[in-house]
């Protein structure tokens, strides 16, 4: 089963230059992607955005917008951040190629979101928060930082050349929903607060390595119900009174 470019939802966080919302609408339609979706973008349907849009001016017309993030997202079962920054809340990184490669072939048939933030600042750190694989793109140390409209020229075109990679099959288990995988990392970090893991004050490193961790395994529907149970279970258990707890 080949990967199905109608699954793959770019997204645009807040994009600020129509000319660079044009230019990633012509990348797109360059690479056979069509799902363009917009999330506080800048004025677009404007002769700034179709006039370097060319032929792609019906992604263009054809645009989700959004007034935030999440309804961008959607049902997505996987979603994937772009970001040029490392650092430990945002290990590991890995390559476009890597994506196509070793990500996107087991979710083959499954909605999954790509981010891009916009010119200046990038994706911020609740984007980033949301994201269960981060994709930086690889350049010389002395210019890391790619334009948007580049940035989704080489993702795209990377997804492109693996439309032709082939993953599991028709008959794969369903994979959790990003929904269901929200609320599954609520939970954990209920229970991590519960136990004391967690400093009240900054949990966000250690919770974004956890999505991290759960994002690269892809779990499926089944496997967040078994980790749902067992947190459930660890509550339970902290609940029970102390003398019972001896017995």
């Amino acid at each position: 089963m080949p990967l199905d470019p109608s699954t793959i939802r770019i997204v645009l966080v807040h994009p600020q230059t129509p000319e660079n919302i044009g230019m990633a609408a012509r990348a797109m339609k360059n690479c056979g992607l069509s799902r363009l979706v917009l999330v506080r973008p800048a004025e677009f349907r404007s002769a700034a955005a179709y006039r370097p849009a060319m032929e792609a001016f019906p992604l263009l017309d054809g645009a989700e917008v959004h007034p935030d993030l999440l309804p961008a997202i959607g049902n997505s079962r996987l979603v994937i951040g772009t970001t040029r920054r490392g650092g430990q809340d945002r290990r590991p990184l890995i390559t476009p190629s890597d994506l196509v490669r070793e990500v996107l072939p087991r979710v083959l048939g499954e909605e999954v979101a790509i981010l891009f933030g916009g010119e200046k600042d990038g994706l911020s750190r609740a984007a980033v928060d949301r994201c269960d694989v981060l994709v930086t793109i690889p350049a010389h140390p002395d210019f890391p930082s790619f334009n948007l409209a580049q940035a989704v020229l080489l993702v795209s075109y990377e997804i492109f050349r693996g439309t032709a990679a082939r993953g599991v099959g028709a008959n794969k288990p369903a994979l959790a929903s990003s929904r269901s995988r929200e609320d599954l990392y609520r939970h954990f970090e209920a229970v991590l607060h519960r136990i004391g893991f967690l400093h009240e004050n900054n949990p966000g490193r250690i919770l974004s390595t956890v999505r991290r961790l759960f994002g690269r395994a892809i779990l499926e529907d089944r496997e967040v119900r078994i980790l749902r149970g067992v947190l459930s279970q660890l509550e339970w258990a902290l609940n029970r009174p102390r003398d019972e707890k001896g017995r």
